[in-house]
């Protein structure tokens, strides 16, 4: 397939600019989700559940939708074994930290981020669909992982219609840095566009360069630029005490990235299990697996410095070529 480029290469460099590009689209775009959830008199929740992780993950959309018009389907597959991994290992710390700035300045009333264990259904809900990725190779089983992907579209968007429901908003409209809605919207697109096309580019030269796994790169340096931005609603309620809310968005999230993302790349048949990717998605499990064990006894985050070394462990593995036990199934 021809290389498809929307802007000039500007090498590995363009790992940074990236980043910064997709951060700055983060920000655009979550002013506009306090603006739908007004506009559009929905839920709160529903909202911050499904709309939040929508609109905000779009950067990983973007690069995904670019690395495949590239021809880089490792890279694609790559952003999206990126999400629950990530989700699973970097947002926990991000969470605690969170939380314990906020209880020095006085903002909550615990250290530890308290949840109903209620909370921990839907986070093992939205476990177990990945655990079939992992047998569903797709030299043996293409078809039947199609399929499967289908079956996982399908499961978000019965959680979607559940979830928004219609409430009255009566608060004032929310302000937008750029004040229109739709020029806000056209930044924010410019802005992902730009920094995932740069992104991608950066992280095959930067591996090429330096001799490391495209794809496991892009499981490690694409979600960088997009972990606060995507959880930052969860991170507000956080700070504000309002642990429920808080841990609800985050569950929402591990919803989109254990159904829609997952399910869009398998339905299109790009995903492959070769070990990079089978690593990342057997520390989110394990990793997400003791959180529900946390959270059954009260607590969130508590399985931070398992997310911390599960990430770790796998930067070790694939970037200092460490001698680490591969995993096949």
């Amino acid at each position: 397939m021809a290389e498809v480029s929307l802007v000039p290469s500007i090498g590995p460099a363009g790992v940074v600019a990236g980043i910064v590009l997709t951060l700055l689209a983060g920000l655009l775009i979550e002013q506009l989700v306090h603006y739908i959830s007004w506009r559009y008199q929905r839920a709160a929740t529903g909202v911050a559940a499904i709309f939040a992780p929508i609109i905000t993950s779009s950067p990983e959309l973007a690069i995904f939708t670019i690395a495949l018009l590239r021809g880089e389907a490792h890279i694609a597959w790559g952003s999206i074994v990126a999400q629950p991994f990530m989700a699973s290992t970097v947002i926990y710390p991000a969470v605690i930290l969170t939380a314990l700035v906020a209880w020095l300045f006085g903002k909550r009333r615990y250290k530890i981020p308290h949840v109903h264990r209620i909370v921990a259904v839907p986070l093992l809900v939205f476990t177990i669909p990945l655990l079939p990725i992992l047998f569903l190779h797709p030299e043996k089983y293409g078809l039947y992982g199609q399929l499967y992907g289908v079956l996982l579209l399908g499961t978000y968007f019965l959680y979607a219609k559940f979830m928004l429901r219609e409430e009255k908003i009566e608060k004032e409209a929310p302000s937008l840095w750029l004040r229109n809605p739709a020029l806000q919207t056209v930044a924010a697109l410019a802005a992902m566009v730009f920094g995932a096309e740069w992104m991608v580019s950066g992280i095959k030269e930067l591996g090429a360069a330096a001799g490391l796994d495209k794809l496991a790169l892009s499981v490690i340096l694409v979600p960088i630029a997009t972990v606060i931005p995507e959880s930052i609603v969860g991170l507000i309620f956080i700070a504000k005490g309002k642990d429920d809310e808080g841990i609800s968005v985050i569950v929402g999230e591990k919803a989109l990235y254990s159904t829609f993302y997952p399910g869009l790349a398998m339905a299109l048949g790009v995903y492959t299990l070769e070990p990079a990717a089978t690593q990342a998605l057997i520390i989110a499990i394990i990793v997400s697996m003791f959180e529900i064990v946390a959270i059954w006894f009260g607590y969130f985050g508590l399985t931070a410095p398992i997310g911390l070394a599960g990430y770790l462990y796998y930067v070790a593995c694939y970037t200092l070529h460490a001698a680490c036990p591969q995993i096949s199934w």
